[in-house]
């Protein structure tokens, strides 16, 4: 009976910090603690583990709620920074831009695993979504999974005067390989942090997905498309100034979240054969050759007289 009594009072001690709502593990640095997201069920559970002890072959201490947390990755001027939690790879591009930004592509590594894998990557890229798009309640999970792990494709900006790398993430582009498209890169989301907007951040990371779909073309991309909500008229503006064309409208496209002002979208497409000056792109109009045919299908298709910019 003692022994019953005790063996019930160590398991109250190490099971109930390990509570199943992933949202209630946060460390002393502001991340998430370690937890294992099924991808099939859309579940979490949090790994614990005896104080001091490495947390499933991960390096960092569990903290003193018997959950292990995360280290900060802080900026550096290596080539290639690895987070732990995140199992993502960030590989510097180019030399920083204007001497405030440092652009780094996202290389997600696999942990051999198919069911499941650590929140940590998923609960960066909504939490990084979240803030850029500013909408705290906004649920981008399965629109995230469902991205990158089809052969998905990241860039991001970071300021250099960050504190923590992944908390300070000021733009970010997402895009994938459709898996019924072949010659086709989908971006799936793009955003800029609000004090960051206007600096050119945005359009420098549409160049640097043009110039990965310009390397791919020998696999067979040809376009670069996106959804646009037919009530953001900056984005369409932007992307329309970019090259892109409206080629079909979409009612009722996306999901009646709260957070969208109309389900309603635009479907774009920027055709690479018109791009004449990656660099120059909606900057300069000598930059892409629009074929009048692709203005006329847009006004035709979406009822809408693209955007272009002034010669």
């Amino acid at each position: 009976m003692f022994l019953s009594i005790c063996f019930a009072l160590l398991l109250l001690i190490v099971i109930v910090p390990c509570k199943s709502d992933y949202s209630v593990y946060y460390c002393s640095n502001g991340r998430p603690a370690f937890s294992i997201f099924n991808v099939s069920t859309f579940t979490f559970s949090a790994q614990c583990s005896i104080p001091g002890r490495s947390c499933y072959g991960k390096k960092g201490k569990c903290s003193k709620e018997y959950l292990c947390c995360p280290r900060t990755l802080k900026m550096s001027s290596k080539l290639q920074l690895y987070d732990r939690a995140t199992n993502i790879k960030f590989i510097r591009i180019g030399i920083d831009y204007k001497n405030a930004h440092r652009l780094y592509e996202l290389n997600l590594l696999s942990n051999n695993s198919i069911m499941y894998d650590s929140y940590q990557r998923w609960f960066f890229f909504e939490k990084t979504l979240r803030d850029l798009f500013e909408m705290p309640n906004a649920r981008f999970w399965y629109a995230i999974i469902n991205c990158m792990q089809n052969n998905g494709i990241a860039y991001v900006f970071v300021p250099l005067n960050a504190t923590s790398i992944t908390a300070n993430i000021s733009a970010i582009i997402i895009l994938t390989r459709q898996k019924n498209s072949f010659d086709n890169l989908y971006i799936c989301h793009m955003a800029t942090r609000k004090e960051y907007r206007r600096q050119g951040l945005g359009t420098h990371l549409l160049q640097q997905s043009i110039y990965r779909a310009l390397n791919e073309q020998q696999n067979g991309i040809k376009y670069i498309s996106l959804h646009v909500n037919t009530l953001n008229t900056i984005a369409l503006e932007f992307y329309e100034k970019c090259g892109w064309r409206c080629y079909e409208y979409l009612p009722k496209y996306l999901d009646p979240e709260p957070h969208h002002t109309t389900n309603h979208v635009y479907a774009l497409k920027l055709n690479l054969d018109n791009v004449k000056n990656v660099t120059g792109l909606c900057r300069d109009p000598d930059a892409i050759d629009i074929k009048q045919s692709d203005n006329e299908k847009s006004i035709e298709n979406c009822n809408r007289i693209p955007t272009q910019l002034e010669k």
